[in-house]
């Protein structure tokens, strides 16, 4: 079981699972086992889909999971020589993927542009291999291609807040936040 806490503040946590807790205070997160682990699975789903607590002073916020990146599309994390010879084209010929740079996810410019912004050939790949609009987004391109004002208006705004992001950070390159430089 693992608890996240502010380093050097104190704690206030909420058990998400028999086998996690999360207590986000600030930027600054080290992590820390906890002494009491449990060995039962979670059988039922978390209430209305809440996964994610963050902690403001003494107030509480439940943030909801995006259920969009919980769809991870399998396909676009295989091994070039695992596709097959038409998802090979589609990545190849429309996308511009070559085997290195689809083995090595982050490393071709078609990812620096949200789907809507895609030329309709690129678009046809991406489709082809099964990425529509929301999975394109969110896996591949990370929703850098959308400005602060896109993620507020579908509601991603919130989960890139929790990582130290604003609108001038987002927009304007003023800043990086700490977690933008963080390994998972």
């Amino acid at each position: 079981q693992t608890t996240l806490v502010p380093s050097g503040a104190s704690t206030k946590s909420v058990s998400l699972e028999p086998t996690s807790e999360f207590s986000i205070a600030s930027a600054h997160l080290t992590k820390r086992t906890s002494s009491n682990p449990t060995t039962s699975p979670t059988l039922q789903p978390l209430d209305q889909g809440y996964a994610q607590l963050l902690q403001s002073q003494n107030n509480a916020t439940l943030i909801r999971l995006n259920p969009i990146a919980q769809n991870i599309p399998l396909k676009r994390f295989m091994e070039w020589s695992l596709l097959n010879q038409t998802e090979q084209a589609y990545a190849s010929d429309n996308l511009g993927y070559t085997q290195d740079s689809w083995n090595n996810p982050g490393n071709n410019t078609v990812e620096e542009w949200s789907f809507r912004d895609l030329y309709d050939s690129e678009a046809e790949g991406a489709l082809g291999l099964g990425l529509d609009s929301e999975a394109w987004d969110c896996h591949i391109n990370h929703y850098y291609g959308y400005w602060w004002s896109d993620l507020a208006k579908n509601g991603y705004d919130v989960y890139f807040s929790i990582l130290g992001w604003d609108e001038d950070k987002w927009d304007n390159g003023s800043s990086e936040p700490e977690t933008e430089g963080m390994e998972w």
